[in-house]
């Protein structure tokens, strides 16, 4: 039995998982064929970047969800696969996935990556190799991201996929609608700036209602107290883009687009090259849309149509030597 049949006969109204781990895996299943192929794709690249043998690379699954790719890495043949998400139960969610399929990541934490590069480090070893499955959009500030990593191990090579493309208009239309209603609430639901006015006014009552909601409206993509500082000094830098936002508690970011020019950078700073690869769509549909999708994957693959990808994938690593020499 293969991994995609191992994961479609789950019981997952059975594990004892989070409602929302739950939901979205059962969104996932009817296509879970075509994730396996791109978290495939993704360790393939990552083996061909460190020219070792899988079973002799440390990979770590960054933000891994419910813990599908890294019981893909395990049946690739990757030697050790280290988990880790923010969320608890998150990783709750990857520990049942792991005995229910009986396979999975060999170690399973719950953090960002201060935890992962104090996790290492207290064991004196480091990774080979990171990927992110559609969390880098997610990650509130890339720079300490990029930065941990980079203490980890200078020749760490990782590969990022994210539907936030910065080149598909279609696809950034629709996340900016989302972005938008984050923002603004709907409903009876408040958005992320009222719950910024309404945490700055009350922790800054002297403030006018005017101050506090041109306050808000400053501070959009900052969290709470990151709010609450740029208030207090009198000092914020607006973002530039009009829709990004993030959740004020959380930090976690609203499908964040950015453009390929700041990934380049923040690599860059670490000695690192960004490199990108097309995302394509899903080709085990049957009917008109698998038609469409084969076809529209042939103009990507042939013609490598930025516009038309559904999600791009960022590799990250050592420059070349070539290029190490010019530099």
């Amino acid at each position: 039995m293969n991994l995609g049949e191992t994961l479609r006969t789950i019981d997952y109204n059975s594990l004892p998982v989070s409602d929302y781990s739950r939901n979205y895996i059962l969104r996932m299943l009817p296509h879970i064929d075509y994730y396996l192929q791109i978290y495939r794709y993704c360790i393939e690249r990552l083996m061909g970047r460190l020219g070792k043998e899988p079973a002799a690379v440390t990979l770590v699954d960054y933000g891994g969800g419910h813990g599908f790719f890294s019981c893909c890495a395990k049946e690739m043949g990757v030697g050790r696969v280290v988990y880790i998400d923010y969320n608890p139960l998150a990783s709750a969610c990857a520990e049942q996935v792991r005995r229910a399929a009986a396979i999975g990541a060999d170690e399973v934490l719950t953090g960002g990556s201060a935890e992962l590069r104090q996790w290492f480090r207290s064991r004196g070893e480091q990774p080979d190799a990171v990927a992110g499955m559609d969390v880098i959009e997610h990650i509130y500030c890339l720079e300490a991201f990029f930065g941990d990593l980079h203490a980890l191990n200078p020749s760490l090579c990782g590969i990022f996929t994210t539907g936030s493309t910065p080149f598909n208009p279609i696809v950034r239309r629709r996340l900016h609608r989302y972005m938008k209603a984050d923002e603004l609430g709907s409903g009876s639901s408040a958005g992320y700036l009222a719950q910024r006015r309404a945490y700055i006014e009350q922790h800054l009552p002297s403030l006018s209602c005017a101050d506090a909601e041109r306050w808000a409206r400053l501070t959009r993509g900052r969290t709470f107290a990151d709010a609450l500082r740029d208030v207090e000094s009198n000092r914020a830098e607006p973002l530039a883009d009009p829709y990004n936002t993030c959740n004020p508690a959380t930090g976690s970011w609203s499908e964040r687009i950015l453009p390929l020019s700041d990934y380049e950078r923040m690599a860059s700073d670490r000695g690192w090259r960004a490199d990108l690869g097309l995302g394509w769509y899903n080709p085990y549909r049957s009917g008109a849309k698998g038609a469409a999708s084969r076809g529209l994957n042939l103009l990507i693959r042939r013609l490598g149509l930025r516009c038309l990808a559904p999600f791009i994938v960022l590799e990250t690593g050592l420059r070349r030597r070539e290029e190490c020499v010019k530099r």
